[in-house]
């Protein structure tokens, strides 16, 4: 046979390449393309559910420090790395990472980043929402399935208070649980033990974040249950790795100190009818409104029986495997708090449900994926198109009625947090102010929903001290009376701080402070501080005017702000006064005609005269609206009446002269035209 030279050889290999460059490039052309269109097609969902869950959410980023202690943050600092891995005595849990994660959350001079800790928690529930995706395909969900699961965790209403509230764990806890899972799937597909011990160190940390990773080591042999029939049997057996992780941690856990009014008295039916609420959570709602008088046992029956509904439907619709692992991973959720906490300390706890939503999700997607495929069963796709639509419309009903609250309790605080940090080394006294805040009608039959705000037993100023490193010393008392028809009548039903105090001992509070402050609860439902005033020492200075024998005028001072007048107003008692006098402030047009008013006792009307006490001064802030007034000039009067009788007393001025029907002009104020909105 004839044998070409080399250098021929490689001229005619190299024709032969390019007569079929074309063919390989258009080939290659159209690989990309067809592998370019995936990657697209998989990632429309996930980049729509990113967006959804950070405008559901980035409005958190402003709640600033909620309910907790700010001072936790501090826990551990100054200790060593290593002291921190050991069980803290001034801690009941065992959550080393979770010590160290606040730590660095907490800046050299005490005060905590906060946007940074509302940032993670928004962070952590957008990866944990997104990874749920594929690690719920590879433990046997269809696509269409794991992407509504997605979508369905995304929003589920118990998820609020776990995301909006910067201290939760569990979200962070539940990210661990997934990515430790996704590895492992790694590892039992592609055989290579990097993955392995990728996923064995992920799920390490997770325990020594929270301890309600432990329970889900359930997904790691469910994973060595899927692998193929023919794989060895010894290869099946990687969990068994992590079943030794989670034994280590339960020693290590069994031996930190609790305490026993919150770990240790679980097993309680209110508790397990509160979390099977999240179970159910597009029909809970309804049952409170059909039968608001049901019992716990009643509650968890049927709650139950619904769940089993869902479940057996879905298993004879040919998803049996599924349905079963949603049920799973709901008990392994819930069950954790179920057995070891209290109903005092779950009823307000909604975010403990949040390990459990994705399996919650899950059967409930699991219908409207069916609908999906099944076309031509038309009761499948009503119910699934039903179940869907009643399951989001509810949940995000459910999150804008959150959503709401938050905004309006915490702009509150952060008002507050302004004031205080303002007036350093000052005295503070605030007047029903809010320690928690509750949706009116109630979501559920049972527990809290709402907002806890600043409970009583927390001191206002670890906020302010915790967020602007300046705080003044601050007390806590309410006044049922003072508001009543208003916080009756407001949207929310309000727990305040501090105990009912009657006059004469708001009167002695009031001593102390520099200043008081009131919130008053508007109708539209937001929150208003206002400065009252307060009582000051008698000093001896000389009267501006006299009103019957009963008091004094010694000082006044009027404010302009953008939305009225503050006239503050200085009294000395000098006589007994009756029940039923008063004090009446006007706003008259240069004619004397009435515009306005402000009648009431003093310091907001808590300070009715007959309480007030020799030896001291009442300064009495109040504030008068001036919004849409004419141009014009206008007279600011005070004065004196019973409201019994409604009769005046007469107003003597310092030069002895009578005030003109006991209404005494303090200041005349013009308005110009452009006063006018």
């Amino acid at each position: 046979m004839l044998q070409l030279p080399r250098s021929l050889k490689i001229q005619r290999d190299r024709a032969s390449r390019i007569d079929e460059t074309p063919k390989a490039q258009d080939t290659l052309t159209m690989s990309y393309a067809r592998s370019k269109g995936q990657h697209l097609q998989a990632l429309w969902f996930p980049c729509l559910l990113a967006v959804l869950i950070l405008l559901l959410y980035g409005p958190s980023l402003r709640f600033g420090l909620i309910w907790d202690d700010p001072t936790w943050y501090q826990q551990g600092m100054g200790e060593p790395l290593w002291r921190i891995l050991l069980p803290l005595p001034t801690f009941q849990f065992y959550r080393p990472l979770a010590i160290l994660l606040n730590r660095l959350l907490s800046r050299p001079d005490g005060t905590v980043r906060i946007q940074w800790a509302h940032f993670i928690q928004i962070s952590a529930h957008l990866g944990t929402v997104l990874l749920s995706i594929p690690v719920l395909q590879a433990l046997g969900f269809t696509r269409w399935h794991a992407r509504l699961s997605a979508l369905l965790f995304a929003i589920h209403p118990f998820a609020y208070q776990a995301v909006a509230w910067q201290a939760p764990q569990q979200p962070l806890a539940l990210l661990f649980v997934l990515l430790a899972t996704w590895l492992a799937h790694l590892f039992q597909s592609r055989g290579q033990a990097i993955f392995l011990a990728g996923s064995l160190l992920t799920y390490g940390l997770g325990l020594l974040f929270q301890e309600s990773v432990l329970p889900f080591l359930f997904l790691f042999f469910w994973l060595a249950l899927l692998a193929s029939p023919q794989r060895d049997k010894r290869k099946r057996l990687w969990p068994l790795w992590h079943t030794a992780l989670a034994l280590s941690y339960v020693f290590v856990w069994l031996h930190v100190p609790r305490h026993a009014e919150i770990t240790g008295r679980g097993l309680q039916l209110r508790v397990l009818g509160y979390l099977l609420q999240g179970w159910a959570y597009p029909l809970a709602p309804l049952a409170n409104k059909l039968w608001p008088e049901l019992t716990p046992l009643q509650l968890v029956v049927l709650l139950s029986a619904l769940w089993g509904i869902l479940a057996l439907g879905l298993s004879l619709l040919g998803q049996g495997k599924p349905a079963l692992l949603s049920t799973l991973w709901a008990i392994t959720g819930i069950a954790p708090v179920w057995i070891g906490l209290s109903w005092h300390y779950a009823c307000v706890g909604s975010r403990l449900l949040y390990p459990a939503i994705p399996g919650i999700a899950g059967l409930w997607a699991g219908w409207v994926a069916q609908a999906l495929v099944s076309r031509k069963r038309l009761w499948i796709l009503l119910g699934g198109s039903l179940l869907f639509f009643t399951s989001t419309t509810s949940a995000v009903q459910q999150w804008s009625c959150f959503q709401r609250l938050y905004q309006i309790g915490t702009s509150h605080l952060q008002e507050t947090i302004k004031v205080i940090g303002s007036h350093p080394g000052g005295h503070l006294l605030f007047i029903n102010f809010p320690d928690r805040l509750e949706l009116r009608p109630r979501l559920y039959p049972l527990g809290f929903w709402g907002l806890t705000l600043a409970p009583v037993i927390q001191d206002l100023s670890d906020y302010a001290l915790s967020t602007t490193g300046q705080a003044a010393e601050t007390r806590s008392l309410s006044s049922f009376v003072t508001g009543w028809h208003a916080r009756e009548s407001w949207p929310y039903r309000v727990d305040m701080r501090g105990e009912n105090a009657p006059p004469d001992r708001l009167f002695k509070a009031a001593q102390w402070a520099d200043t008081v402050y009131l919130t008053n609860y508007l109708p539209n439902g937001s929150l208003e501080l206002c400065a009252i005033g307060t009582v000051l020492p008698d000093q001896a200075l000389p009267a501006t005017a006299t009103f019957g024998d009963r008091v004094q005028l010694v000082h006044y001072k009027t404010e302009r702000t953008p939305r009225g007048l503050l006239v503050k107003l200085l009294w000395r008692p000098i006589g007994n006064a009756r029940s039923g006098d008063t004090i009446f402030l006007h706003l008259l047009t240069s004619e004397g005609r009435y515009v306005r008013g402000r009648d009431g006792d003093a310091l907001g009307g808590m300070l009715p005269l007959e309480s007030w006490q020799p030896g001291w001064l009442v300064y009495d802030y109040r504030f008068m609206p001036t919004q849409q007034l004419p141009e014009g000039s206008y007279v600011v009067t005070v004065g004196l009446y019973n409201r019994d009788n409604g009769q005046r007393y007469p107003a003597i001025k310092a030069d002895g002269t009578l005030a003109y029907e006991g209404e005494l002009p303090i200041q005349t104020i013009s308005f110009p035209a452009s006063h006018s909105p």
